[in-house]
């Protein structure tokens, strides 16, 4: 199937910390806080909250550039506040952004935002109807 991802996890201790792979890149290690794990990786919620962020990040920048605005940086923090009971998924997650740039307006980031949450960034399409997603974002000239 040319659609296809792989990744490969493997448990590396007693408890339940794993090493994470896909294709030849660096491992990642994931593992749980005591008592279920020993806290020396990233547990997996915070995984997931990477990935969105990278999908998100890296469908709103290229549409940006195909805009023709110039990014000279950007940076992404992003929270999830987890349900209080089980399965302690994310009741809500806040993508705050900065980004750097001479000639951004708040409306290119609107129309880039929507298109990523309407059509191009798979993460964010797989949860949102099940999770409330914030979006916040400051432009700084450069």
């Amino acid at each position: 199937m040319g659609n296809m991802l792989e990744a490969r996890i493997k448990l590396i201790n007693d408890k339940i910390k794993f090493s994470c792979k896909a294709k030849d890149n660096p491992e990642i290690i994931a593992d749980y806080i005591p008592p279920l794990g020993n806290n020396e990786g990233y547990m997996p919620l915070e995984l997931f909250l990477t990935s969105l962020g990278a999908c998100t990040s890296g469908t709103v920048l290229p549409i940006l550039r195909a805009m023709r605005k110039t990014i000279d940086g950007f940076e992404m923090k992003i929270e999830g506040i987890r349900r209080e009971e089980h399965p302690t998924s994310f009741a809500c997650i806040v993508m705050d952004m900065v980004f750097q740039s001479s000639d951004l307006e708040p409306a290119d980031v609107e129309k880039a935002l929507k298109l990523a949450k309407d059509t191009y960034c798979p993460v964010w399409s797989m949860i949102k109807e099940s999770v409330t997603i914030e979006t916040k974002y400051e432009i700084t000239k450069s």
